[in-house]
This record gives structure tokens, sequence and C-alpha cells, in this order.
């Protein structure tokens, strides 16, 4: 594990994959911080009115290791807007926003992630590559890539073969590997729910939120953030500006 557990979901999609999306690397690497418990969401159930139904509302906050993690350009794209104010309360809805505007295009966002500590030497860039956000891979990158695609493989062929959905090994693996569990090829989509909720409950033994439900991290469901993602802001749709913080809009 030694490639999963040191590279971010986003760095393996970039170097792996031809065709990643935009959407594909923001949802991951926010499903990433929240699993490496550097952000934390959580619901708050409010009546706006006597006369209208009670509203759930899912709010992002920092998690118990954000003060001592190591961010990456990429990463920041959530973080930064915490890194003034650590008590700041951000609407889930609102930070997917936020993350489509501060990444900007899909070009510049791949472009801060092949520029990591753990990539640059992956990538080589021409003068005509660099204004059009092209690259290619190097003898390094190439060699690079082979590993981390067998280590996939390996790791999801050992994962899938596991029928018991409470297994401790489980449980553990995805600590150490975070939202990277996501690329790992034949993983048991049901498996990796239940891991998830047995996760949730063992993160939150001593973490409850007050007026809220004590939410894992993730446990609003990975359907949830996917359709968040997929349908909340595009890079050319518009959005407001809206920094969420408070009681900003509702979900």
């Amino acid at each position: 594990m030694k490639y999963l557990s040191e590279l971010t979901p986003a760095e393996i999609l970039v170097l792996t994959k031809e065709n990643v999306t935009h959407q594909e690397l923001l949802k991951i690497t926010f499903i990433d911080l929240l699993l490496k418990q550097v952000l934390k969401i959580f619901e708050v159930s409010r009546q706006p009115h006597i006369r209208q139904q009670i509203r759930v509302y899912k709010y992002v906050a920092i998690g118990p290791n954000f003060n001592s993690y190591t961010s990456l350009n990429h990463e920041r794209i959530f973080l930064s807007v915490f890194e003034k104010d650590n008590s700041i309360e951000i609407l889930f809805r609102n930070l997917v926003k936020i993350g489509y505007q501060k990444s900007r295009t899909l070009s510049d966002l791949k472009n801060d992630i092949i520029t990591t500590p753990e990539l640059q030497k992956c990538f080589s860039q021409n003068i005509f590559q660099k204004l059009f956000y092209g690259y290619s891979l190097t003898k390094y990158g190439i060699e690079l890539k082979r590993k981390v695609k067998d280590e996939i493989q390996n790791l999801g062929n050992e994962l899938s073969s596991l029928n018991d959905i409470e297994n401790q090994k489980a449980i553990e693996l995805i600590k150490i590997i975070g939202a990277n569990i996501f690329i790992l090829i034949n993983v048991d989509y049901e498996l990796l729910q239940q891991i998830d909720t047995d996760l949730g409950i063992a993160i939150n033994k001593n973490h409850s939120v007050d007026g809220g439900t004590g939410c894992s991290g993730c446990g609003s469901g990975f359907d949830d953030f996917s359709s968040s993602f997929d349908s909340g802001c595009g890079g050319d749709s518009g959005c407001s500006g809206c920094s969420g913080c408070g009681g900003c809009g509702g979900d």
C-alpha cells in the first residue's frame, strides 16, 4: 500500500486516468478530507417558520486533524476558507460552489495537481503545453503509473474477497488509504457503505455535535456527496460567490 497511502486520490486519478473530470477531482478530494478527519460534516434540523416543515441542513466545519494536516494546493481549495476562522461552519452546498470557483477550470486544477512534490517528476511541459495546459509523462512518470495501477488492482482484489462486511481489516485499510478506496478495482459498493457506517461509529464515539446528528464525516452517504458535486456548481455556471457562513441560504 505504498502509493495508495502516500498519494492523494486526485494525484492518482491525474496520473492513471486520461479523461478525469473536474467533478471527479473535486468530489474525491473532499471525501478524502472527510475520511482523514481534516473536515467534518454534520446535520442541523431547523424549522424556518412554525407553519413550515422542519428542514435538515448539512454543514461543514474543521475536523480534529485540521490544524496538524499538511495540505496540498488542490486540497486548499476547500480548506483555505477555514484558515481565517477555525470556528466557521459552511453549508455543504456552498462549499461545493466555493470549490468550483477556487479551482477555476479543469486545466487549472490539473496543473495544481501535477506540480505536487510527489508528481512533479512525473510530468514535463514544453512551451506550447504550458500555454495550453498540456503535459507529457516522463519516463519516471510512466513507471510510477504502472506501479500505482498494479497496486490498485492487487489491493482491490484483496478487498473484494472480504465477505464479512464488518471485517476490521477492511476498516483499518480505509483509515490508511482514505478516499483512494473509491479507486480500487472490483470493490463491492455495499461493502464500502457498511464499512463507512462502522468507521463513522468508531470515529465519533467521543465526538458528538451539539444540535446535530454527530455525523461521521461521510454519514450522509456517498451517493449524497456525488449528486451534490455533479449538480452543484459547474465551472461555467456562474456561482454567486456566497461564502455559506452561518445562516446563509438553505440546503
